[in-house]
């Protein structure tokens, strides 16, 4: 039981350790084509939220996204979510992506990254999908 803990602290700070934190989206170097084309959808799902952009935002949205809303975690398919996005962007402050862990398979990829919002920093991981050579978003959490 003991190694078990012992694991899992370790599973836990090396994701966190290996996501930059403090280093801009920006400055990630891909050290592929397939990560680069993930970071180019990270850049425009920041910048589009940071403009209230929301057609930029749906058109980086897999049709068939699961995407979850609210406090109480709600998911929603993208028509749903098109539905709601100018509220919650008009009530969403600017915020930054940090340096991401990504890890892609054939057509899917997961993505762990910090987004910074001032001294607010919280890791969400994005699960996307590889659909006629373009990436999307399917789903985060």
């Amino acid at each position: 039981m003991k190694n078990l803990l012992h694991v899992l602290i370790a599973i836990v700070l090396s994701t966190t350790l290996s996501c930059g934190q403090d280093t801009p989206l920006a400055e990630f170097n891909p050290n592929t084509k397939q990560e680069e084309a993930l970071k180019i959808l990270l850049l425009n799902l920041q910048d589009g939220i940071n403009r209230k952009d929301y057609h930029k935002i749906a058109d980086l949205l897999h049709e068939n996204a699961s995407i979850m809303i609210g406090r109480d975690r709600k998911i929603v398919s993208k028509a749903e979510y098109i539905k709601v996005l100018p509220q919650r962007l008009a009530e969403s402050p600017t915020f930054a992506f940090g340096k991401p862990k990504i890890s892609v398979s054939a057509t899917k990829a997961e993505v762990k990254i910090y987004i910074v919002r001032g001294s607010m920093r919280f890791l969400i991981t994005y699960h996307m999908q590889l659909d006629n050579k373009k990436w999307y978003i399917k789903s985060w959490k």
